[in-house]
């Protein structure tokens, strides 16, 4: 996380996963995505909002995501 002022962040990311209902995951179709995330830190915990981009996307997959969220995964 880069600090950018007392209550105010950046956090640069990369994400990969897979989903199977096999018992042992074929990560041939492992997806990869990058992006960037701004926190603002209040009293009760960090408000996040991040934009991501698929590094490997199919011909359906959208151009783009943004999630929003309260506290911090880790």
């Amino acid at each position: 996380r880069i600090a950018i002022t007392d209550t105010i962040g950046v956090v640069p990311f990369v994400d990969a996963g897979t989903v199977s209902t096999n018992q042992f995951p074929d990560f041939s179709g492992m997806k990869v995505g990058a992006g960037v995330g701004l926190r603002y830190i209040t009293p009760f915990g960090p408000l996040r909002i991040d934009a991501a981009v698929p590094l490997n996307p199919d011909p359906d997959d959208p151009d783009f995501g943004i999630y929003a969220g309260i506290g911090q995964a880790f």
